[in-house]
């Protein structure tokens, strides 16, 4: 039997529809998980959602607001959605609790850092020593590597991946600065901008900042979504 994977969807305020691309389910699926899409909830209702999964797949999107991580917003900071934020901190929270595999993407990285206790730079290009070195939004197809990541020896996402050195692609302009609890920094840019981490109290608490979703011909980058699956599968049993 497939383990439930659990996939937060981007939510628009105005319309109130729920969405989301397809590679996230994609790439679940081609990895033996069963894709359950979760929408925007009351964030009262975490724990009925997180105790029907085997794991949980926080996604990509907008920024993510500053008062989470009690700062002020920044000039540069871009459109917020506070109703997404609220629910899937509070479904981050009850996954790490019951020891529930989470594996975050782009804003889902940052999400998870954010419901640790840790924060953020709101805008890389502004708010750090090497901002600008490169560029993390880049002109070309997104399923392009576009610049190198090291990975660091000894992390799971190294034993993940088979290797130290990859080409991810990048769309973000916001960044893990400190990690929170538990959490700490296992690949990085040259420019020194943190591009994964993971839990050392948990079997399975990793995010990346890269789209591996928008990647899925890459052998390496299904290996992400296939470890997912696999740890989910543990609890499934």
């Amino acid at each position: 039997m497939r383990p439930i994977i659990g996939i937060t969807c981007d939510y628009n305020w105005e319309t109130g529809d729920s969405r989301l691309r397809p590679g996230y389910f994609e790439g679940v699926y081609r990895s033996g998980g069963l894709p359950f899409l979760i929408p925007v909830l009351e964030s009262s209702g975490a724990a009925d959602v997180i105790v029907r999964l085997d794991g949980l797949l926080l996604t990509g999107g907008q920024d993510i607001d500053p008062r989470f991580f009690h700062e002020e917003p920044h000039p540069a900071i871009g459109w917020v959605n506070p109703c997404r934020d609220e629910l899937e901190i509070a479904l981050c929270r009850e996954a790490e609790e019951r020891g529930i595999p989470v594996f975050g993407i782009c804003r889902g990285v940052q999400l998870m850092n954010v419901a640790m206790g840790g924060d953020l730079y709101q805008d890389i290009r502004t708010g750090t020593e090497t901002g600008g070195v490169l560029c993390h939004d880049q002109p070309a197809p997104k399923w392009y590597g576009f610049h190198e990541v090291r990975i660091q020896e000894g992390s799971k996402l190294r034993e993940i991946l088979g290797t130290g050195l990859i080409r991810a692609n990048s769309f973000h302009h916001q960044a893990v600065r400190r990690p929170g609890r538990s959490l700490y920094a296992t690949a990085h840019t040259s420019d020194g901008i943190i591009e994964a981490i993971e839990s050392d109290a948990h079997p399975f608490f990793i995010g990346v900042q890269w789209h591996p979703e928008r990647m899925l011909e890459n052998r390496t980058m299904i290996k992400l979504f296939e470890a997912l699956v696999r740890n989910a599968a543990v609890r499934a049993v």
